[in-house]
């Protein structure tokens, strides 16, 4: 199959061929790939005397090298990202978990006795309950709910959909001219 040296194809079939390496991050004899070697130097790893990396797509995607208006720059050779991050209130951006409740007060239903609500049962009591004026206004009661924490702080899965197929660099063919 021809190729340009330094050419990167992705394939389907489960070998590379000839005058192909796979692109798994692997250290490769500088002595017997010196035309490889002239393009990608250590830009991928290796001593750069004996030996060169290739780049590894094991499990990884592509991105274009350099930057554009609003976007992150990439250098050549950088490794950036992860499958899984964990959730944690230190990176979520501020938000409001909206609740609501139903209280439940016992009441009692004959005329109460003691002078103390403290330890007893609301007890009724004439016009208790009226919009009408009266000696009998209720007093507003604040409550306080509280929302308990929900997860344990397992890593979630960041990762999009793939298929997992084979790229592959040209270590042998035609060398690149520059313009």
């Amino acid at each position: 199959m021809d190729g340009t040296v330094g050419e990167i194809r992705l394939i389907a079939a489960s070998f590379a061929p000839r005058s192909w390496a796979y692109c798994q991050g692997q250290l490769v004899a500088v002595r017997s790939n010196t035309a490889l070697f002239s393009i990608l130097g250590t830009t991928y790893g290796g001593d750069g005397t004996t030996t060169f990396g290739l780049p590894n797509f094991a499990g990884r995607a592509s991105a274009g090298a350099g930057n554009g208006p609003g976007l992150t720059p990439y250098v050549p050779g950088e490794m950036i990202g992860t499958n899984t991050t964990t959730l944690l209130t230190t990176n979520l951006p501020n938000h409001t978990h909206l609740t609501t409740a139903t209280i439940a007060i016992p009441a009692y239903s004959d005329f109460g006795d003691l002078n103390t609500p403290s330890g007893n049962n609301l007890a009724s009591k004439t016009k208790m309950y009226s919009t009408e004026a009266g000696e009998d206004n209720m007093k507003p009661a604040n409550f306080t709910l509280t929302l308990a924490l929900a997860g344990g702080t397992q890593p979630i899965s960041i990762m999009q959909p793939v298929l997992g197929m084979n790229f592959i660099i040209c270590i042998a063919g035609t060398f690149p001219t520059r313009n």
